[in-house]
C-alpha cells in the first residue's frame, strides 16, 4: 500500500529541499508523490502530511488539487505580532509564533500560501473533497500590517468547487486575507485563532452550509471580520470577534448568527446588504467602544445592525453602546443602533439597549411592515414610514 503519511522533517524528495528552508516546496513534492501514488477512483485513500514544531520558511505557494488531505501540525503558535511590534522586546523569553510555525515569504510572485485548485470542470473532474488544515501557524511577516499598502499576503485560498473543507485550530497573523474559500459545500472553519489580519473568513462566489464556530476574530477597520456572498444557510456562532468586528452577508439567505461576543472600535458590526431573506440575528453582545484607528467606511448612521431584505429577525441581542459624544460621527447625530434600510416584514423583538448618548432604531422610507416589539423606547424610536407595528420598551 501506498505511503499514506509524510513527515516534512523525513521527506527525502528529488532534489532535495530542507523544510525549514521552503516547506512550499517540499509539500507540492509530497502532494506529487502522493498523486503518482494513488491513480485509480477506487484507491484514493488520500494522506496526511505532518508538519513538526519548529520555524519553516514558505518560499513557494502550495497547491493543492487532490481530495482527502490533511495537513496538520502541532498547535497554533500564535503570537500577537501587533503587540510585539509596538513594544520594547529585549527582555522577552520569545519573539517569534511557536509551534508549528510557517513564515510566509512568497518569493516566488504568488500571494497564497496554499492554494487549493482543480483544473477542468468540477462536473467531469470532480470537486475537491475533504481538505482539511490544522493546528499550525501561517505568519505573513510582513513589514506593511495587512491593513496597509504593501501587503497582500493570503494564507488559504479555496478556488474549486469543494465539500467540507475543515480549517481547525490555526493561527494567522499579518496576512491581508487569511482565508477565502470560493463555491464551498459545508465548509467548516472551527477554534482558530485569527488576529492581526486584513480580512479574516470570506465565502465567496456562492456557499452552502457553512459552520463558522468557536473562533477568535480580530480584523483591521478596512476589512471584514466575515464575508458571504450568495450564501444560503450559514451558521455563525459562539465567535468571539474584536477590534472591526465586522460580519458582512452580501445577498445571503436563512443566515443565523447568534451568541457571538462583538466588541468593535468603529460603526457597523452586523450587515444583511442587497436582498438578504429569512436570516436570524440572535442573542448577540454587541460593545460599541471607542478606542485607535478611524473608520472611513462607516459613520454612526449605519446602525451598528443594518438590514436590507425582507423577513429577517433580530431578537434578543444585547446592545451596549459607549462612546464619547465627541467622537461621534456625523458631529451632534444620535447614533442609528439597528437600521431597517429596506425590505418588507422584517422583526424586531426584545432588543436591549443600554448607552451614554441617546440612540435610535431606525426605520428608512421604503421599509413595509416592519414589527417592533420592546426593542426601542418611544424616544429611541424614528421611522421615515407609517407602515410598521411598534410596541415600546416600558
Amino acid at each position: 500500500m501506498a505511503n499514506t503519511v509524510y513527515d516534512v522533517t523525513t521527506w527525502t524528495g528529488t532534489p532535495y529541499i530542507d523544510p525549514h528552508t521552503d516547506i512550499g516546496a517540499v509539500i507540492n513534492q509530497i502532494i506529487a508523490n502522493i498523486k503518482a501514488n494513488q491513480t485509480t477512483q477506487t484507491t484514493r485513500p488520500g494522506a496526511v502530511i505532518y508538519i513538526p514544531p519548529g520555524h519553516y520558511n514558505l518560499l513557494t505557494r502550495v497547491v493543492i488539487d487532490v481530495s482527502f488531505l490533511q495537513i496538520k501540525g502541532s498547535g497554533h503558535g500564535f503570537l500577537s505580532e501587533a503587540i510585539r511590534d509596538g513594544s520594547s522586546t529585549g527582555s522577552w523569553t520569545e519573539t517569534l509564533p511557536g509551534a508549528s510555525h510557517i513564515q510566509v515569504m512568497n518569493t516566488d510572485g504568488n500571494l497564497e500560501a496554499f492554494l487549493v485548485s482543480r483544473t477542468g470542470d468540477p462536473n467531469v473532474v470532480g470537486r475537491l473533497n475533504s481538505i482539511e488544515f490544522k493546528d499550525f501557524c501561517l505568519d505573513g511577516v510582513t513589514d506593511s500590517k495587512p491593513y496597509l499598502p504593501g501587503n497582500s499576503k493570503i494564507g488559504i485560498s479555496v478556488q474549486s468547487d469543494n465539500d467540507s473543507v475543515r480549517i481547525e485550530g490555526m493561527g494567522f497573523v499579518y496576512l491581508a486575507h487569511a482565508i477565502i474559500i470560493k463555491g464551498a459545500d459545508a465548509p467548516n472553519i472551527t477554534n482558530n485563532f485569527i488576529a492581526e489580519c486584513g480580512n479574516c473568513i470570506e465565502l465567496t462566489g456562492a456557499s452552502q452550509v457553512a459552520k463558522i464556530t468557536n473562533n477568535f476574530l480580530i480584523s483591521a477597520w478596512a476589512g471584514y471580520s466575515i464575508y458571504a456572498e450568495n450564501a444560503e444557510g450559514p451558521l455563525i456562532t459562539g465567535n468571539s470577534i474584536l477590534w472591526a468586528a465586522n460580519i458582512t452577508m452580501n445577498n445571503c439567505n436563512r443566515v443565523t448568527i447568534s451568541s457571538n461576543k462583538l466588541l468593535s472600535n468603529f460603526p457597523s458590526m452586523i450587515a444583511l446588504l442587497g436582498t438578504c431573506t429569512e436570516n436570524l440575528i440572535s442573542a448577540n453582545h454587541f460593545r460599541r467602544v471607542y478606542g485607535d484607528g478611524t473608520s472611513t467606511r462607516f459613520d454612526d448612521l449605519f446602525g451598528l445592525v443594518h438590514l436590507e431584505g425582507s423577513n429577517n429577525t433580530v431578537t434578543g441581542n444585547m446592545f451596549s453602546f459607549n462612546v464619547p459624544a465627541a467622537n461621534i460621527t456625523p458631529a451632534g447625530a444620535n447614533p442609528t443602533i439597528v437600521l431597517v434600510k429596506s425590505g418588507d416584514g422584517n422583526y424586531l423583538a426584545t432588543n436591549n439597549i443600554v448607552s451614554n448618548v441617546p440612540t435610535m432604531v431606525v426605520l428608512d422610507a421604503s421599509t413595509t411592515a416592519t414589527r417592533i416589539i420592546y426593542s426601542a423606547k418611544s424616544g429611541q424610536f424614528n421611522p421615515y414610514t407609517t407602515n410598521y407595528s411598534f410596541i415600546a420598551t416600558p
